[in-house]
């Protein structure tokens, strides 16, 4: 077990770090978007960045944060209000089972929840809760985290602003088991409404491995952040449906990675993001950094 493991597991540990890391936000909420975003750049890559004149993905993301606002962005970008756009724009199909909505942790109704299911909230990212079996969960841990999540807000860290106006909730979701662990995942990136990448994520929860791929599904020369898997996964058979669905909701947007999982036959949709990894990370080799970035051609300021 890692120190990360031990604090999440310890619940006056998390606490504790959660209210210092709570204190710290605010105190960050002070200093006005860009300069901020101009520090945690320098900070997490080593390096300034040229607002005026991006090139790489991870620098074009960043000017994204700042000057692409439309509205559709909030509404994708909830978890809860996103179902409606995808149910306008490729049907209800692919919509996992929703089995409540809440304002706060004490409306939940545990007695009526399946044994298995995602416990939610709509305006964060990666604060999920996943409950393979009710009779061992610590719901009292669970929702301690999820009243700390409803405090917060997801744009603090980093003015990724699609996230700074969505109204906080708890949602409780099917949980997707595909035998004892969580589907492969594909992140599909959508340059201008086309799709052009596609990030395939294995194992999520264990040995996380991460491939990219054209959409021909002709493996890249990539790596970023997770180290590709070992072995050479075949394509998938509904493949062109995912793609085809990815361009649907993709209209209208620079740059957007809609997620699905896939499984027994079966497309999932997961969620719409604008900022992968915040816009900052590693690519491997380098040039990639600059390939993508020339994808996404910014508008004239």
């Amino acid at each position: 077990m890692n120190v990360k493991d031990i604090i999440k597991s310890s619940p006056i540990l998390y606490t504790a770090l959660s209210a210092a890391w709570e204190s710290r936000k605010k105190i960050s909420n002070l200093v006005p978007d860009e300069p901020y975003i101009k520090m945690q750049y320098k900070k997490q890559m080593g390096k300034k960045i040229d607002l005026s004149n991006p090139e790489t993905f991870n620098e074009k993301i960043q000017w994204l944060k700042l000057h692409c606002h439309n509205p559709l962005m909030t509404k994708c970008a909830d978890k809860y209000e996103v179902r409606s756009y995808v149910e306008e724009r490729i049907g209800n199909g692919v919509l996992n089972k929703l089995y409540g909505v809440y304002q706060k942790v004490e409306d939940i109704d545990l007695s009526v929840l399946p044994n298995s299911f995602v416990i939610k909230v709509n305006h964060g990212s990666g604060q999920n809760i996943i409950c393979k079996n009710k009779d061992h969960m610590d719901f009292n841990h669970a929702f301690s985290k999820i009243k700390r999540y409803l405090k917060s807000n997801h744009y603090s860290y980093g003015r990724e602003w699609a996230y700074k106006d969505i109204k906080p909730l708890i949602i409780i979701e099917e949980y997707l088991d595909d035998n004892g662990r969580p589907p492969a995942d594909f992140k599909i990136l959508c340059f201008h409404g086309k799709p052009e990448i596609i990030q395939l994520d294995l194992d999520r929860f264990g040995q996380h491995r991460r491939n990219y791929y054209n959409v021909d599904w002709s493996q890249m020369d990539l790596r970023f952040i997770v180290d590709n898997s070992s072995y050479e996964v075949p394509k998938p058979d509904n493949l062109d449906e995912m793609i085809c669905f990815a361009t649907r909701l993709a209209i209208g947007f620079p740059f957007v990675r809609v997620d699905f999982y896939n499984f027994d036959g079966k497309i999932y949709f997961g969620e719409m993001t604008f900022y992968p990894n915040n816009g900052i990370g590693t690519f491997y080799p380098e040039e990639n950094n600059k390939l993508m970035g020339n994808k996404l051609v910014l508008p004239i300021q």
